[in-house]
């Protein structure tokens, strides 16, 4: 394998090289305006606003015209990004309809829902619906898939099933994060940019783009940001979920000859603090305690979150000749991650939580392709991945007594318990997509993906039923004197799992070009997610169960368009889903006041998902854009009895709720206007806004006249953005305000203990902040 910390080394040692190389050496130009499109695949857009952009993407494995790509697809470019101040993946989605990304987890992860699917259970082990990727690697960690909004081409959001392509199976969707490459010029390029905000937010961010000869050049990123947390911790006074983000991404593109060529990318981002706006406890706990009012937290023991995700990638492209080409990448990741958090979310000492989870993953990808533009086309690929996964969970309670005086330690709220596995997963698919052009206006693609997937998994359960913490770290065992361990039966010991699931995907898309301006198309397609191992044990080795995989049938009929001589693109799509096996995670309440909540995988539910998307981008005048995203989710549980996964005892029949985060209603408009001014700059005016109908948390207990806490109201939030670009576009000031109105919504609420308890999560407050980026 590889050491993370020569990797660190390594962008560090080489990022340095490369400025000091270039930083004698002066360009006017943006080093944007260099780079070809076929080679970046970027997204295109004048300067001043005169026309719409051809937007180049390349979910397909080819570079296309996002208006000749047969699926719903939206792309984001990286310099909107800059302009709206984004910092998480979550700010970026306005025109994006039927998805979101909130972060009741806080920024590090991201819970990630497309068309009404994703989940919310935060187990290590978790397999996303939706697909994460960074510059074509697959990210499996969890908490790997919110990755730093620097330096980047695009981000592409597919929506539906992506079983045919893409390295790994995803029923939801897929997220590509696309950084920009190494061009070479003749002269060094690059930026650089520095951000304040309220609640002392400071940002750094910058790139270097060099050639060393004529077959190598290299390109060098950076990004910090630090800021104080939104909320304040009651307890000290303190402030709560401060943000401390670092992350570097080095890149050397070399020219094996004229038709091969080789991409290395190192990259390394480390995250400190939790960065969401704290869980906070509803209701009054053990009769002597009830949080005041407001958005602050009230905690006695200090929180701490560390991620750590370092990685390398090897690309390899080349002409094979006939027209074909074969694309090969090699990609090794590791993330960490390291938390301690308070369990009972009050300025009691009743429990605590600590996490320690390693994720090591090593993938593989062949891929060969044809030419696009004959008769007949296809891409065929071969793609391997690797994950070992290391886990530890535990939940302890040192002292005795509640506040109350009851006891605090008992079998079912131990002194301390200890879930820890190790898991591997190995997955091998073969795929292939192929397209034939009946006429000029007629053609097909169709697709096939066979996967086997294997997971193994040890399993060691401890149970100290009443302790005394008397020395060392109280997440250890060895901790507790006078320890009484759970004398039950699977109360304590180890298991182990292992698994296999071989599943056959496919799609066909049949397209029909109406005029050279309106295109149609249909596509069916089957997509599943993998199986698993519940790992949200409450007491027993026993709850330890299989975890099938989910099915989606997919069908989508839609229609893209350019009208007004291209002044207007005019994109929809209506859909239906079949949705399978669902892998839901139930919320099983643990014993007492504040005792918290384990959440458990289970298969079982049915549903329906119906569903209409519009997404519009008129350039009204010369100089002003209008864009719209509009959407429509009709999600039913067609079948789901509520049956506890642990007792196997019937809660209540849910059939006729929506699916988890699925609002009826989306709506994303705003605009820009460019004033040009007399001496050649710019000042480029911008607003959005975001509609967001009535959405639950939660499978069952959706009547939100009893649990007001567990569904967030129709909300709507705005957002308003000023840019200032020198006549050269050498220099720029972005201006930005985040949730103008400083809407309060939630983006979490679930039951936390007996009736009338519940746990909540604010979404972010009224931001404001100024960047100023110049380029070189």
């Amino acid at each position: 394998m590889f050491k993370v910390t020569k990797i660190r080394q390594s962008i560090l040692t080489a990022m340095w090289g490369v400025t000091a190389s270039v930083s004698t050496l002066a360009l006017a130009n943006d080093d944007a305006d260099a780079i070809p499109a076929e080679q970046q695949a970027q997204v295109v857009n004048a300067k001043d606003v005169k026309k719409l952009g051809d937007v180049i993407v390349t979910a397909q494995y080819r570079a296309q015209n996002i208006q000749k790509v047969p699926t719903a697809i939206t792309a984001v470019s990286g310099k909107d990004l800059a302009a709206k101040g984004s910092t998480f993946i979550g700010d970026v989605l306005t025109y994006t309809p039927n998805a979101a990304a909130e972060n009741p987890d806080g920024d590090s992860r991201p819970r990630w829902y497309i068309r009404g699917l994703g989940t919310g259970d935060v187990a290590a082990s978790t397999v996303f619906p939706v697909g994460i990727y960074a510059d074509g690697v697959y990210l499996n960690a969890p908490v790997a898939g919110a990755g730093d909004l620097f330096d980047l081409e695009r981000i592409e959001v597919l929506r539906g099933p992506q079983g045919t392509l893409y390295g790994k199976n995803t029923t939801a969707g897929a997220v590509n994060y696309i950084s920009r490459k190494p061009v070479f010029t003749d002269k060094p390029t690059g930026y650089g940019t520095i951000g304040i905000g309220d609640h002392n937010l400071r940002t750094f961010e910058g790139a270097v783009n060099g050639k060393i000869s004529d077959n190598v050049a290299v390109r060098g990123a950076f990004y910090s940001e630090d800021r104080d947390g939104y909320a304040k911790n009651l307890a000290n006074g303190e402030h709560y979920g401060d943000v401390d983000k670092k992350s570097f991404r080095f890149q050397i593109l070399g020219k094996v000859n004229d038709d091969w060529n080789a991409l290395v990318n190192l990259h390394s981002q480390t995250y400190n603090g939790l960065g969401n706006n704290g869980s906070l406890s509803i209701g009054k706990y053990w009769g002597v305690y009830e949080r005041p009012q407001g958005r602050d937290t009230n905690l006695d023991l200090p929180e701490s979150n560390k991620i750590q995700h370092d990685g390398a990638s090897l690309t390899l492209t080349g002409d094979l000749g006939g027209g074909h080409t074969f694309t090969s990448i090699t990609a090794f990741d590791k993330t960490t991650q390291r938390s301690i958090s308070d369990g009972d979310y009050t300025p009691y000492d009743v429990a605590r939580s600590y996490s320690d989870n390693e994720w090591r993953q090593y993938s593989q990808e062949f891929r060969i392709s044809s030419d696009a533009e004959k008769r007949l086309s296809w891409i065929a690929g071969f793609h391997f991945f690797n994950e070992d996964l290391d886990s530890t969970g535990v939940s302890a309670r040192v002292n005795k007594t509640l506040p109350n005086g009851a006891p605090a330690q008992t079998a079912g709220t131990p002194a301390f318990r200890d879930i820890s596995y190790k898991q591997t997963t190995q997955s091998f698919a073969l795929f292939g997509n192929s397209t034939y052009k009946f006429t000029d206006k007629f053609k097909v693609t169709g697709g096939l993906r066979w996967t086997s997937e294997e997971k193994d998994i040890d399993l060691n359960l401890v149970q100290i039923t009443s302790g005394d913490y008397t020395k060392g770290s109280w997440w250890q065992k060895d901790a507790y004197s006078n320890a009484v361990y759970n004398s039950a039966p699977n109360a304590n010991g180890s298991t182990s799992r292992k698994k296999r699931w071989n599943e056959l995907t496919y799609d066909i898309t049949p397209e029909y070009e109406i005029t050279s301006d309106i295109n149609s198309y249909f596509r069916f397609a089957r997509g599943f997610r993998s199986g698993g191992f519940n790992t949200g044990l409450s007491s027993s080795l026993t709850q330890l169960a299989d975890v099938n995989p989910e099915y989606l049938n997919s069908y989508e009929l839609g229609l893209k368009s350019n009208w007004l001589q291209g002044n207007l693109t005019a994109n929809a799509n209506i859909f239906y889903y079949d949705y399978k096996d669902i892998q839901t995670n139930l919320l099983v309440a643990t014993a007492g006041q504040g005792g918290g909540v384990t959440s458990v995988l289970a298969n079982g539910p049915k549903a329906e998902v119906k569903g209409a998307e519009l997404e519009l981008d008129y350039l009204a005048t010369d100089n002003l854009r209008l864009r719209l995203a509009a959407a429509y989710l009709d999600s039913e549980y067609t079948s789901f009895v509520d049956r506890n996964p642990v007792t196997n005892v019937v809660n209540a029949d849910n059939t006729g709720n929506v699916l988890v985060r699925s609002p009826k209603y989306t709506l994303g408009i705003g605009g820009e206007y460019t004033f040009n001014l007399d001496n050649g700059a710019r000042l480029i005016l911008g607003t959005d806004a975001s509609y967001r109908d009535r959405e639950f948390f939660l499978v069952n207990r959706q009547d939100y006249s009893v649990d007001p806490i567990l569904s967030q109201k129709a909300y709507t939030l705005w957002n308003a953005n000023i840019g200032y670009h020198t006549a050269s576009d050498k220099y720029q000031v972005n201006a930005y305000v985040k949730n103008l109105l400083d809407e309060e919504y939630q983006v979490h609420g679930r039951p936390n203990g007996t009736a009338g308890q519940y746990v909540l999560t604010y979404g972010n407050p009224r931001q404001i902040g100024v960047s100023l980026t110049a380029k070189f």
